[in-house]
């Protein structure tokens, strides 16, 4: 069996292991959370689709983008 180092496009992932594959302490997963990445509850346990993470950060992506863009724009 391989062990898992990054977040693959297939792939589901308990909370804890989703948090140290990503590098995400409590809080900033809890931020990410607030902004939209998708969690999957069964039953007390929680999960994240790497879909779903992947997703996520290219909308982040474009948010930040369009917010760079608005900020050059009005200097």
């Amino acid at each position: 069996m391989t062990q898992t180092t990054s977040i693959q496009q297939g792939g589901v992932y308990p909370i804890s292991q989703f948090k140290e594959l990503s590098g995400l302490k409590h809080y900033a997963f809890r931020n990410a959370v607030k902004k939209g990445l998708k969690t999957i509850s069964i039953g007390r346990r929680k999960y994240v689709r790497g879909s779903d993470f992947l997703t996520f950060l290219d909308k982040q992506s474009r948010e930040q983008d369009a917010n760079e863009q608005e900020t050059v724009t009005a200097l």
